[in-house]
């Protein structure tokens, strides 16, 4: 009896019109988790609309442990997160200066917190399949708002491998008040990412 009325439940839930979208619960999904807490090395190319293209590298080693290194232009310092503290180098990495201090942890959950919030207005879930690099990947692409302070109207599409589970690639298409911006992620797993660790 038990059994029945389980099924029954089951057959309920996945029947009844507009109660469930796969596709919109998978972009919910990425949205907020991504690929998780791996060690990942990420190159973003960012085109804003009307102005210059930009491209910096960012290593992610474990949650309050990451770095970002501007590749173009390939002037500006680098920005490295250790131990709840911020650092800045303006000489490639051979000296540190403290920035300041940060809470690693509650800027995840407040992150995960706000994609939970924003994953409320997706619209428009479209899920497919393309090649990417000769591999079959899934992708998932919808619409969602950035509710918090900077408000943002977002178009995101992923590349998810199909036997992994990786996500290989993410777009983002952003407009807000005064500024768009198309930007482009290749992500890449990295578990032997080594990075400083200023004293």
């Amino acid at each position: 009896m038990r059994l029945t009325l389980a099924a029954s439940v089951i057959l309920l839930a996945t029947t009844q019109p507009g109660l469930a979208d796969p596709c919109k619960e998978k972009f919910a999904q990425l949205l907020i988790h991504g690929n998780g807490p791996h060690p990942v090395t990420i190159r973003i190319t960012t085109e804003p609309k009307g102005g210059k293209v930009s491209r910096n590298d960012f290593f992610f080693k474990a949650t309050g442990h990451w770095m970002t290194v501007m590749t173009e232009p390939s002037n500006q310092p680098i920005t490295l997160a250790y131990n709840n503290k911020m650092y800045t180098s303006a000489d490639k990495g051979k000296s540190w200066k403290k920035v300041r201090e940060m809470d690693s942890e509650k800027n995840r959950l407040d992150t995960i917190r706000n994609q939970e919030e924003n994953a409320k207005t997706i619209k428009n879930a479209t899920c497919g399949e393309e090649m990417l690099d000769g591999v079959a990947h899934d992708t998932v692409e919808a619409d969602f708002d950035t509710v918090q302070q900077y408000k943002s109207s977002n178009h995101y599409k992923y590349w998810v491998n199909r036997e992994s589970g990786w996500i290989t690639k993410v777009t983002y298409d952003s407009k807000s008040a005064g500024y768009e911006s198309f930007t482009t992620q290749l992500l890449e797993k990295t578990p032997d990412l080594k990075l400083p660790m200023p004293e």
